[in-house]
């Protein structure tokens, strides 16, 4: 008999080959399945790691601009969502998560472990505000101590979790407004003060996620076609009777699935922000002067309404008005810009103009929805010193303002420090300058303050003035 033959007749006798077969196979299987359950759990560690890193790193005063970036930089697309979701959770709830961990834990961490309280106050976050289970939230957590560098705390990371499971995974509500609401006491006793028995509902607004608007360039689309683009793009979305160019989204997208976003035929902005514009009542060959143009979105919105105005785009931060050139690239349009602080040197620009958007700098109160550190990183002093910039940019852009041209004063502010007080003493130092009346809801007002979640937009301030 061949030797092969023997070698054929032997395995079709034997059933020792099949059993090893099966059990290789198991063996095999339940290699990959554990290599997968660690590689999911290191991937959910490293999630958990970069937002507990990312909200110290903000409770230590870094911005979330900054701090995202840096702590997701070699994360995927997904899981850096996934961290924005924690991190921005987090903020909006802080100071009450903080209370519900500092009933759970028996003493406090050395500061220099501060980053394993954050991981616990993340943690609970999650178990509150999402869908992750609980125990996928709790083993990846305690994976993240030593990504975090505090691996001496993961007995109590784990056990604190636990324990807050155990008793009923629930908040520790207080009648404080300002910790229910997780806002800085001194921000709650400004808004009492303008806002009076408004203000509790003013900061449930800015704790709610803020709704995605688009700026359609109308003239390059209109906002009927843009609209049934997006419905072909299976992409649900409404006009907005309020502006004739605003789109909102059900739900917000990546820019990347917008169709015709990459030829600049839409831009992401909120509707609050898209009303500013319209305001300078704007005519061709005009020269204008946007002051504080960074990002560029209503520098952008400006050459859409009148795109053959001569547009000068200033700021005083380069790299952000690097940023407001790029954006401006992609919708193909192209004013003049240039490096300078309004406040400080107005020499640097030349001549007079006709039209001039003064879009301040300003303590962003109205805005915390879509930057809920803003709540941890102001301070009260800090709006002494943006008042004190404001006055400074108001009257240079108005010595610069031709006579019967139109200055527009906005904030994306709720303060009235920074709004309508500052509208009162700018007029009592013009006497040359005139309150401009304008049309909001229907109704002609002298200013406007709009507040967070009016018609789903940011809290936004407007105000206009012509020359005399």
């Amino acid at each position: 008999m061949a030797d092969n033959q023997k070698s054929a007749l032997k395995l079709r006798h034997s059933t020792k080959p099949h059993t090893d077969s099966r059990d290789n196979q198991k063996k095999r299987f339940s290699h990959h399945a554990n290599t997968h359950k660690k590689a999911t759990a290191a991937q959910g560690s490293a999630s958990r790691a970069a937002a507990a890193l990312c909200v110290n790193a903000i409770e230590e005063g870094k911005s979330l601009t900054e701090a995202l970036p840096l702590f997701t930089k070699d994360l995927d697309d997904r899981d850096r969502a996934f961290v924005q979701e924690i991190v921005y959770g987090t903020l909006r709830h802080r100071r009450l998560l903080s209370t519900t961990v500092n009933e759970l834990l028996d003493h406090s961490i050395n500061q220099q472990f501060n980053v394993a309280r954050t991981l616990i106050i993340c943690a609970i976050y999650q178990l509150l505000f999402t869908r992750a289970p609980a125990h996928a939230v709790v083993a990846a957590t305690v994976g993240a101590c030593e990504l975090c560098r505090c691996k001496k705390f993961t007995g109590l990371v784990n056990a604190v979790l636990r324990r807050f499971l155990r008793e009923g995974a629930h908040l520790a509500h207080s009648a404080d407004p300002c910790v229910e609401q997780s806002f800085p006491k001194w921000l709650y006793e400004e808004l009492v003060k303008d806002y009076g028995n408004d203000a509790v509902e003013i900061m449930k607004n800015s704790n709610e996620h803020a709704p995605m608007f688009l700026r359609v360039e109308n003239s390059k689309i209109t906002t009927d076609d843009y609209l049934k683009a997006l419905d072909t793009f299976s992409i649900d979305a409404k006009a907005v009777e309020e502006s004739p160019c605003t789109v909102l989204l059900d739900s917000p997208v990546g820019v990347e699935k917008l169709p015709y976003f990459d030829k600049g035929y839409v831009a992401v902005q909120d509707l609050a922000a898209q009303l500013a514009a319209p305001l300078l009542n704007l005519e061709e060959g005009q020269r204008v002067l946007d002051t504080c143009s960074a990002p560029g979105g209503k520098s952008a919105h400006i050459l859409d309404i009148c795109p053959n105005v001569d547009l000068t785009c200033t700021d005083v931060d380069e790299k952000r008005l690097n940023s407001a050139k790029a954006n401006l690239q992609r919708l193909s349009r192209s004013p003049d810009f240039i490096v300078a602080n309004i406040a400080n040197e107005p020499n640097k620009l030349t001549g007079t103009f006709d039209r001039i958007l003064v879009d301040a700098p300003c303590s962003g109160t109205g805005v915390i929805r879509r930057h809920p550190d803003i709540k941890w990183l102001r301070r009260k002093k800090d709006i002494d010193v943006l008042v004190a910039t404001q006055e400074k940019i108001l009257d240079n852009a108005f010595a610069l303002l031709n006579k019967g041209g139109i200055l527009v004063y906005t904030t994306c502010s709720i303060l009235k420090r920074e709004n309508v007080e500052q509208v009162e003493k700018f007029l009592s130092r013009h006497a040359d300058a005139k309150v401009l009346p304008f049309e909001m809801h229907g109704n002609t007002v002298d200013t406007y303050q709009r507040l967070p979640g009016e018609n789903g937009s940011d809290g936004f301030f407007y105000a206009r003035f012509i020359k005399n």
